[in-house]
């Protein structure tokens, strides 16, 4: 985002930009990808030999970049699928305190067999945005135009990211972009 309004303000295109949106920011390559270990380890959600392996053998820095170059090398491919195992399909990445959004059918055996107490958090915000957004009516009053795909997905794949910049950190965008804002 940094980047492509940097862009937008350098063009000086006719847009009437009034600021960004950071949301879920990569802020600096190594340190953010990194700390996942410790949190997924201080968590409880990887063993200790796990934690070793994902901080001594192979980093996730180091999975992210063998991944964008095509090139995983047979010991991360495994410390990857060893963290991938203990974490399973039930942990929501972004939050692990939280429920998931399950299936229907998952959602029903769930209600069967637990007491469902505390703060109800809505795990399937993300199914329901998907839906709302591809309604005509929200598209119409976002002025949102879907070009070359038929709906919307939160990452549809149509997009082509140049994983090579992944490591600039946007930080080094925003003292310039805000001057300019």
């Amino acid at each position: 985002v940094p980047q492509l309004a940097q862009l937008i303000v350098q063009t000086k295109s006719n847009f009437n930009l009034k600021g960004i949106a950071i949301g879920n920011p990569l802020l600096e390559f190594n340190t953010d990808f990194n700390s996942r270990a410790e949190y997924l380890w201080s968590h409880g959600l990887i063993s200790d030999s796990t934690y070793d392996s994902f901080t001594k053998i192979c980093n996730f820095s180091q999975i992210r970049r063998q991944y964008a170059s095509g090139a995983l090398t047979t010991v991360c491919a495994r410390v990857n699928r060893l963290v991938s195992m203990e974490i399973s399909g039930y942990i929501d990445s972004y939050d692990v305190t939280l429920d998931v959004c399950l299936s229907t059918v998952e959602q029903q055996a769930y209600v069967l067999t637990q007491l469902q107490e505390g703060e109800k958090i809505d795990v399937c915000v993300e199914d329901e945005t998907f839906t709302y957004l591809n309604r005509k009516e929200v598209q119409e009053a976002l002025h949102a135009k879907l070009v070359g795909i038929t709906t919307w997905t939160t990452c549809s794949g149509v997009l082509k990211y140049d994983m090579q910049n992944l490591e600039i950190p946007p930080y080094l965008f925003w003292e310039n972009l805000l001057s300019q804002v």
